[in-house]
């Protein structure tokens, strides 16, 4: 009895004893809150957490820990079946009974495992070759930038561009494909010189290597005789739907640009800006230049045409590629045809150009700043169906416009005739004696020419060999209507049109309102009974003369 009451002396005082240390700990819990600072709390709130996140970060280390020695563990586990097997084989005994797949079908695991470590290892070498690059080129990039001049107002993006290509050129500099056969690849590097002489004498040696195509060009060309009013696109346009389709790309080169291999003139090559000045259609005071590609369509096969003394001429197929750039020497020898053609090119999508955008584009190219690219010309064949094809047609056009110029020309001259005469005779007398006939009288009725209006047809188509030198004809080729005048047509080669017995009229053309009256009176014709001005107007109309009765030999000088 006294045992049992002891031990529950002793348990009561337990109970007892736990109590009152709790009441203590948590005493001590209060006043240490009471004292506790508020910056102190934070930092043991951040503390707490960084603690926690240690447990964290052990206790992620402690599974990879764990995962790393299962694995090893099965590794090692394998290999030594691995091995026991080995040393079966090597006492001889019989193991022919197990399939082969599970004798080594952990081997096989194994092996693809290290293949693809390898290969992971050779992907993550590749990667760190190419962050490498990347970081080249963007310390590359700073460099080029760091060297630009401080930004200023409109001209950042265009120096920037300047740069740019200053930059490309360098890098362009290594060397040109100039065309690649039987395996063997042709390149062009430029000379390091300036002088003008040794560039084109390399550029020349490097068309002069390239081999002609299969079926080149004639020896002699006929000309595509166009009549003056109308342009070379004109006369395209209207060309049959086949020859249409073959010449869906052309190119017109432009003599004042164009200069031909003089040891291969079946190659050449030709000037072209680099950039270009164009103004923003949104805001027609802001302009920008824009790099701009030399080649274009002409990377592949186009059919090419050029001017030469007023005359039409097919080339033939033709491919293009960049050479080089013209230097500040270069530019200074080029003739002022050129020069001033190129800087038309330049901001011909400037609108309000005036003289002095010109001259500032000029002295842009005289500084350097602006280049100009030179772009070979390389044949690669002559289609002699377009050929064929567009003889027929000149010929064919030329015939249906000569004959409707002729009769609005004749019906001009007879309107002319008679409002002279009305008003020289009173009397209203359609001859100068009473009575009398002319040779030229003509019976009432419709009116008919007098003989006097007789046509020559046009000259033979003329057969001029390809020139080795350097055209030198621009206004031709830069407008696309040859100068022209009424009986003479100035580096046309034919007389289109031509008064039998009357001297030529300098200044007008057939299709001119305003066709001397005098020159009419002078040819002492006798006119027809009745002529109306007003169905004169609508004759010219109908021939689908020049719009305003525009002067001829006006046009072919603009």
């Amino acid at each position: 009895m006294s045992e049992e009451k002891q031990y529950n002396f002793i348990a009561i005082t337990e109970d007892i004893m736990l109590p009152v240390d709790e009441i203590a700990r948590l005493k001590q819990e209060l006043e240490s809150l009471k004292n506790a600072n508020p910056f102190r709390m934070a930092e043991l709130a951040l503390e707490i957490q960084i603690e926690r996140l240690r447990v964290v970060e052990i206790t992620a280390a402690r599974d990879a820990a764990l995962q790393r020695l299962s694995d090893s563990y099965v590794s090692i586990r394998q290999k030594n079946e691995l091995i026991e097997r080995m040393f079966q084989e090597r006492d001889g005994k019989d193991i022919g009974s197990v399939p082969l797949s599970l004798n080594f079908g952990f081997s096989t695991d194994q092996v693809e495992a290290e293949q693809l470590k390898a290969h992971i290892s050779t992907l993550e070498t590749e990667n760190g070759e190419l962050r490498l690059a990347i970081q080249q080129l963007q310390e590359q990039a700073l460099i080029a930038k760091a060297i630009d001049p401080p930004p200023s107002y409109e001209r950042e993006p265009t120096k920037s561009m300047l740069v740019d290509a200053g930059i490309q050129t360098e890098e362009d500099s290594a060397g040109v494909l100039v065309y690649s056969e039987d395996g063997a690849e042709v390149n062009y590097v430029p000379p390091k010189t300036e002088d003008p002489a040794i560039l084109a004498n390399a550029r020349n040696t490097v068309l002069a290597d390239i081999p002609l195509p299969n079926n080149p060009p004639d020896d002699t060309l006929n000309a595509i005789v166009i009549p003056p009013p109308f342009t070379l696109h004109e006369f395209l346009n209207g060309a049959p739907g086949s020859l249409r389709t073959l010449l869906s790309n052309y190119r017109i080169l432009h003599n004042a640009t164009t200069y031909w291999c003089p040891d291969r003139e079946e190659h050449g090559y030709m000037y072209a800006p680099v950039f270009k000045c164009s103004t923003n259609p949104r805001i027609s005071t802001a302009h920008r230049w824009s790099p701009v590609d030399v080649v274009g369509r002409m990377n592949k096969p186009t059919e090419c045409f050029y001017n030469r003394e007023g005359l039409w001429y097919y080339a033939g197929s033709y491919v293009a590629f960049k050479m080089d750039e013209l230097s500040p020497k270069e530019w200074a020898q080029l003739s002022g045809e050129t020069s001033s053609a190129i800087v038309k090119e330049t901001i011909a999508g400037r609108k309000n150009t005036s003289p002095q955008n010109t001259y500032e584009a000029t002295q842009l190219y005289v500084a350097g700043a602006l280049k100009v690219a030179c772009v070979a010309l390389r044949c690669v064949g002559f289609n002699h169906e377009v050929y064929r094809s567009l003889l027929e047609y000149s010929i064919r056009f030329g015939e249906s416009k000569w004959k409707s110029l002729a009769t609005a020309s004749a019906n001009v001259l007879a309107a002319a005739a008679s409002v002279s005469s009305v008003s020289g005779s009173p009397s209203g007398a359609n001859s100068p004696a009473s009575g009398a006939s002319t040779p030229h009288s003509q019976p009432s009725g419709t009116p008919t020419p007098p003989a006097r209006m007789q046509m020559q047809t046009p000259a033979p188509l003329r057969h001029i060999p390809r020139t080795p030198t350097h055209p030198t004809h621009l206004s031709s080729a830069a407008s696309g209507s040859p100068s022209t005048t009424l009986g003479h047509s100035q580096g046309y080669g034919v007389n289109p049109v031509r008064l039998v017995g009357t001297p030529p009229v300098l200044g007008l053309g057939l299709g001119s309102s305003a066709w001397n009256v005098h020159s009419a009176a002078a040819m002492m014709m006798t006119p027809p009974a009745s002529t109306d001005g007003k169905a004169t107007l609508r004759v010219l109309q109908e021939k689908h003369l020049p719009e305003g009765g525009e002067n001829l030999a006006d046009m072919g000088k603009n």
